[in-house]
């Protein structure tokens, strides 16, 4: 039923690789197994399958089988060459559309047994090679398509990727999945790192930013629709679905000591930084353009360093407020008895019309 086969089974001298599997695949459609049969072949993780047949009406069968297959499976994964192998009796004609409804299914090559073991092992291997460079081309595509999206120092998305990521996120949040959080962080006199140390040491920092970002982007927010790039230079932009804004700042909170509690080694020597955060938060349901949110967030950003950096500003979009009155808005309000969380609301239009 499945057999490994070498040089010796067509009696030729060709190389034929080891992971070759030859099946009587007339017989299985006499049997009515052709599924479990191809199910047990794949968890041999083999390298070429060849289908013999002696009718040309078990091909069908098999091209049902295979057909399903290709269009289940990931394109990703590497997948087997499958070689048909037909034996007609004397006086039966091969017919032209069997072979375009084999090519058609999935079916790597058809091949009339009576053309000899040579010319079965010729295209075997092939269509071993041929399924060898489409993976290796799939996999240095993958990684194209990686270092496009990816920022090289730090890991984490560049804004070319993360600009539509957060339009989707920004568009389930109108459509009321969730709340969303836009965050902009900037690390605080990053210039005075470089100047003291070197930019070697700078972008040693950069880089394990973005690591600690990562992990918390990984843990703290696990649970949510997330995603972090980096905005540029030293600025981050990241963004998360959260239920209430106080609870995202609460969280934004947690990674700014974070950043503030670690010592950085680099080059000989042990940095600290620190870093300030703006936070704009859309509840769900509310449409506001995820560009919006991204000019709120850096509005928020720039009211922390006004409010003497390392700190979270945050602003709940729904009860927006004048940003000309940014020092003392009504953001997020961590006590809500204070006199700035009863400033008068106005039209959202005019704030982003202030803010750029």
């Amino acid at each position: 039923m499945i057999d490994k086969f070498g040089n010796s089974s067509w009696g030729t001298s060709l190389d034929v690789p080891p992971r070759v599997m030859m099946v009587d695949a007339s017989s299985s459609v006499r049997r009515g197994d052709s599924f479990p049969l191809w199910a047990r072949l794949m968890g041999h993780n083999p390298e070429a399958i060849v289908l013999q047949m002696d009718s040309s009406s078990d091909v069908d069968p098999w091209l049902g089988v295979i057909e399903s297959w290709r269009s289940e499976v990931d394109v990703a994964t590497i997948q087997p060459a499958v070689l048909m192998q037909l034996t007609l009796g004397d006086g039966v004609a091969f017919s032209p559309d069997l072979m375009v409804r084999a090519l058609d299914s999935g079916v790597d090559d058809l091949v009339l047994a009576k053309h000899g073991a040579p010319e079965m092992v010729l295209r075997l291997l092939q269509a071993i090679r041929f399924r060898a460079m489409t993976q290796q081309l799939r996999a240095s595509n993958r990684e194209l398509v990686h270092l496009s999206c990816t920022d090289d120092l730090t890991g984490l998305l560049n804004m070319r990727s993360f600009k539509p990521q957060l339009a989707s996120a920004s568009q389930f949040c109108r459509d009321g999945r969730y709340g969303l959080a836009v965050v902009m962080m900037d690390i605080d006199f990053f210039k005075l790192v470089n100047d003291r140390n070197n930019h070697l040491v700078g972008s040693d920092i950069l880089r394990a930013v973005g690591h600690l970002l990562r992990e918390w982007n990984h843990g703290e927010v696990a649970d949510s629709v997330s995603r972090a790039a980096r905005y540029g230079g030293d600025e981050f932009v990241f963004c998360f679905s959260m239920e209430s804004p106080v609870e995202a700042c609460c969280r934004i909170d947690g990674l700014r000591k974070s950043i503030a509690a670690q010592a950085f080694l680099s080059h000989g020597r042990v940095v600290h930084v620190t870093a300030s955060f703006g936070v704009s938060w859309c509840p769900a349901g509310l449409a506001i353009d995820s560009g919006r949110m991204l000019q709120a967030a850096d509005a928020m950003l720039y009211r922390s360093k006004a409010s003497g950096r390392n700190c979270v500003s945050g602003i709940d979009l729904r009860n927006a407020v004048d940003f000309d009155h940014v020092g003392r808005t009504n953001l997020v309000d961590w006590n809500p008895s204070r006199d700035d969380n009863r400033l008068p609301r106005i039209d959202q239009s005019k704030i982003f019309k202030k803010v750029g």
